[in-house]
């Protein structure tokens, strides 16, 4: 039985072809004016964050595949951006990363099955900045040709490697930015421990990228002293409200309280805070009242990301917040007892 690598690089030979056939690249190409490289090693954790509408372990992620809006929030998440165009197991395409290389500032990663050097150069015509090489389907000679060619084009090469042979050979051939691929390609497995496993092995002058299985702020914390950044898809393209999914990834669960002004709460949100919190407490210096709340609530958009905290011992004040906030759109309660 062929396990997935093989029956992926049988059908991937067709598809180049079919590119061939399907755009003309002109001689000389412009190189890549977004450093990709210097992106990563500007924040303590960066993030990858990826377009991806499918993929071969879940199938179908994202039916409403909107990728300007896709853009517009990753803007202001993303330290990159990864685009897929594989287009028979991920159902993406060059046209995908064209169009967010043109909706974006962040430096764009082309992320494909990439084994030949038409791709490399359909990738940057297309706008992308980046292109992952996989040790897993290249030999040592092809991928030289590969990394040296995306090299002319300023182009950063992300090495994808998921065992300590492959380090090895990434090393030897002198990767400078590697991703650990937690995900085993051949039975689609995924083991968040083979980053811890492989770290290790690579020294501190590399930059080292976790990809795959990434799916909570929780993952972020367990491996972001062992790593550079992450590189994460699935678990954010899976969910409705994308905005709020990238918040809790990067910042977890977290929430101001005490809020009592509109502006407030507005710098709130803007901020990247999840929930915002309002106090019925008569005692507390923070105390906000219904009518107050009310008004506050009407006017943030983010309505429905409002806590109301109430003191159990106010027996006469809290059976009157409760129903009240409930009606403003306060979807969560914090009592203290």
């Amino acid at each position: 039985m062929h396990d997935f690598l093989t029956t992926m690089l049988e059908h991937k030979k067709i598809e180049v072809q079919s590119l061939k056939n399907r755009y003309l690249i002109p001689e000389a190409l412009k190189n890549s004016t977004r450093d990709f490289s210097q992106a990563l090693q500007e924040r303590r954790t960066s993030f990858i964050l990826e377009c991806k509408q499918a993929s071969p372990s879940k199938g179908l992620i994202r039916s409403h595949f909107d990728l300007l809006r896709i853009a517009s929030v990753y803007e202001k998440y993303a330290t990159c951006i990864s685009v897929l165009t594989d287009e028979k197991y991920f159902q993406g395409s060059h046209s995908d990363l064209q169009i967010i290389a043109s909706n974006t500032s962040k430096p764009i990663l082309c992320k494909d099955f990439i084994i030949d050097p038409f791709q490399v150069r359909l990738a940057r015509f297309m706008g992308a900045d980046a292109i992952l090489l996989m040790l897993s389907i290249l030999d040592d000679a092809t991928y030289t040709k590969l990394a040296t060619l995306a090299k002319s084009l300023q182009m950063a090469v992300l090495t994808e490697v998921h065992n300590q042979e492959e380090v090895q050979r990434a090393l030897h051939l002198g990767a400078s930015i590697l991703g650990i691929n937690n995900r085993n390609l051949k039975t689609l497995k995924v083991d968040l421990h083979t980053t811890l496993e492989l770290r290790p092995l690579i020294p501190d002058d590399k930059i080292i990228i976790s990809e795959s299985g990434i799916i909570s702020h929780a993952d972020v914390k367990k491996l972001c002293g062992h790593v550079h950044g992450f590189l994460v898809g699935s678990s954010l393209m899976s969910q409705k409200n994308l905005n709020k999914a990238c918040k809790k990834l990067i910042l977890g669960e977290n929430k101001v309280c005490g809020l009592k002004r509109v502006k407030d709460a507005k710098a709130v949100f803007k901020h990247g805070f999840i929930y915002g919190g309002l106090i019925f407490d008569p005692e507390s210096p923070r105390c906000i009242s219904l009518k107050k709340a009310a008004k506050l609530i009407k006017k943030v958009p983010q309505t429905r990301l409002c806590r109301g905290i109430c003191q159990s011992r106010h027996q006469n004040h809290y059976p009157i917040c409760m129903p009240t906030a409930l009606k403003s759109h306060t979807t969560t309660w914090k009592l203290h007892l």
